[in-house]
């Protein structure tokens, strides 16, 4: 888990509350009290209560696809209609086009082609809009690969339910809404921001400028982020980070250059790019990227991009945008015509564009320096179990607070049971979401279990993501990966570009691990009860990964797919503890009259059915 504060930059077992967070917590505090007001009043607020609690005139959330666009649209539907999100903004979910990889770049300029198509221009001069990047399947986090990352759920101290993404994003930034002039503030799915309270705007929208959040970082994590280099001829972010945080102010510099992950040796020979850290001696600092703001003018520019680009362009709307005041970052920043050669792909010839045509506009990119801020991600299984449940300083800032300390538990379904984590079987940390659990269960530590049943017999390995989801009525499957698990990790079949044979695609289970170093053959029933090798081979082109591979069976109920679930768990442990594969063998045998398996799909196909079906 990334936090990025600077001096702050510290693992979970180190992140202990301190000044700063005892700031961003307070803000947080005051937005999540100003977010309860929005919530209670009507659409259509008094102009004293805008002024009090000002909100988004416009929310905009992307989606990969046509189905993820309607399945987000269904559950933002669900909100408004239970009074979970203000009803103040006009909210959109905008997809990206059949068959194409337009990158959250591409996805930027269509969405202000798109809002333009919605909106007058003089409503959109006028409009704060919200664009939080969300399309995509979180292959990362995949407990969440059907609902989508903006829906992720994280715990609440008062609030069962937890709170999901979409929600937190509402809050997190209402404070800079008290001087954020109309325009597009661009956000993503999996990171968490907080700053704090001394964040000014400009009153006014500066014309073709775009204003980048930047926060105070490690080399290290600088060389996994974009870095900037700041115009700070009189030092003065060195002496607002020598201030208490609560003093710490919003400075607004110039970027001379943007440094797209960098290297510590790229950034050691760039000047002026470190800064000394003087309150920790562990290492010096840099600043980088998260947010980024810009007017209605550069959305328009943006706009007109979009027609430009190719369907494949995968444009990267920090890499590939922040990049354009870079006289140095490519070769193609000198050329004086705007149309890139044929020759080269569609990801530079979009980059060269977007820069060509920003550079003659003029545009300026502006960076906020915000000493006292963190930057959090939550990309993947282990940063998301870490934030929620260890990290003081991440639970401290965001309102969570375990029962049982390292165990987060979330009832968001009603009429579910309360799951009782006291008990010596469930070890810490561990995230429950929406599970009937049994006392006797056996639950090791750093495991992530969602919409689950788990019977008093139930034996969850450490380090286990155990999710179930539903396909149809009467359809269901429960899947198990580990939390260091590579969902897209490719495992050829076949040596030639011809379809592999069977003997080939039986070789690649044996290849594709789980559970790290589990051949996936391993993991299979012992009776014969084995997904057909004609579905295997459909699955995989330029190989099988965890993610396409159909090796996870469909049952009845969820306690049957549970059954089947907890199954295949045993057998993954008999491997790694290195029991004789007869034990599992009898384990399977012992068990013809089981559960009945209806069909073997994989993640990728089970999370689209499960869209479908909501």
């Amino acid at each position: 888990m990334h936090a990025m504060s600077g001096d702050n930059q510290v693992t979970p077992h180190q992140a202990g509350v301190d000044d700063l967070s005892n700031v961003l917590q307070a803000v947080h505090a005051k937005n999540l009290k100003a977010y309860q007001r929005l919530l209670e009043h009507p659409a259509t607020a008094t102009d004293k209560t805008q002024e009090q609690d000002p909100f988004w005139d416009i929310v905009v959330i992307t989606a990969g696809d046509a189905q993820q666009r309607k399945c987000y649209e269904s559950r933002i539907s669900d909100k408004l209609a239970n009074g979970l999100i203000p009803q103040r903004a006009k909210y959109h979910v905008i997809d990206d086009p059949l068959q194409s990889k337009i990158g959250s770049g591409g996805s930027t300029c269509l969405v202000m082609k798109v809002l333009q198509e919605h909106y007058p221009l003089t409503i959109l001069a006028k409009a704060r809009t919200l664009l939080i990047h969300a399309g995509g399947y979180s292959t990362r986090l995949p407990h969440i690969s059907a609902r989508g990352k903006v829906f992720m759920t994280i715990p609440q101290a008062d609030r069962s339910e937890g709170i999901q993404i979409l929600e937190l994003k509402l809050v997190l930034y209402l404070h800079l809404l008290e001087s954020m002039p109309p325009g597009v503030f661009l956000t993503s799915a999996d990171g968490i921001e907080l700053f704090s309270s001394n964040t000014p705007f400009p009153s006014e929208p500066k014309p073709f400028t775009i204003t980048a959040l930047a926060h105070p970082s490690s080399t290290q994590i600088g060389s996994t982020h974009g870095v900037y280099l700041l115009q700070d001829a009189d030092n003065v972010v060195a002496q607002d980070r020598n201030l208490h945080p609560r003093d710490q102010s919003a400075l607004l510099l110039k970027c001379e250059q943007f440094l797209h992950k960098p290297s510590i040796d790229v950034m050691k020979s760039v000047p002026r790019v470190i800064y000394p850290n003087s309150n920790d001696s562990t290492g010096d600092i840099v600043y980088t990227d998260s947010c980024y703001y810009f007017d209605p003018q550069t959305a328009n520019l943006m706009a007109d991009i979009y027609p430009s680009l190719h369907p494949e362009c995968d444009l990267e709307a920090w890499a590939d945008i922040l990049c354009f005041q870079d006289q140095r970052s490519s070769s193609l920043s000198a050329a004086k015509d705007s149309t890139a050669p044929v020759s080269l792909s569609p990801h530079v010839q979009g980059r060269h564009l977007m820069t060509q045509i920003l550079q003659k506009a003029g545009v300026n990119l502006d960076v906020m320096v915000l000493n006292a801020s963190k930057f959090y991600h939550l990309g993947t299984m282990q940063e998301f179990l870490e934030g929620i449940c260890t990290h003081a300083a991440f639970m401290h800032e965001l309102n969570i607070r375990n029962t049982v300390p390292g165990r987060a538990v979330v009832v968001s379904q009603p009429n579910s049971i309360p799951v009782d984590t006291r008990t010596g079987s469930v070890q810490s940390p561990v995230y429950i979401e929406n599970t009937v659990l049994a006392p006797e269960a056996r639950i090791h530590p750093c495991s992530i279990i969602v919409d689950s049943v788990l019977p008093r017999d139930a034996i969850v390995p450490r380090n286990s993501c155990i999710f179930t989801l539903q396909l149809q009525v009467h359809e269901f499957v429960t899947f198990t990966f580990s939390l260091k698990d590579d969902m897209k990790r490719m495992v050829p079949v076949g040596a030639s570009a011809t379809t592999p044979t069977e003997d080939e695609t039986i070789v690649g289970t044996h290849h594709l691990l789980i559970f790290e170093r589990v051949p996936v053959s391993k993991m299979l029933p012992l009776n014969n009860r084995h997904p057909p090798t004609s579905a295997i081979l459909e699955a995989q082109n330029a190989g099988l990964s965890l993610w396409n591979a159909p090796v996870f069976e469909v049952a009845r109920t969820v306690q049957e797919s549970v059954r089947l679930a907890l199954d295949r768990l045993d057998r993954i442990r008999n491997c790694l503890e290195g029991t004789p594969a007869e034990g599992a063998d009898k384990l399977d045998v012992g068990r013809e009259s089981g559960p009945q398996i209806v069909g073997w799909i994989s993640l990728k196909n089970a999370a689209r059915k499960a869209r479908e079906y909501v």
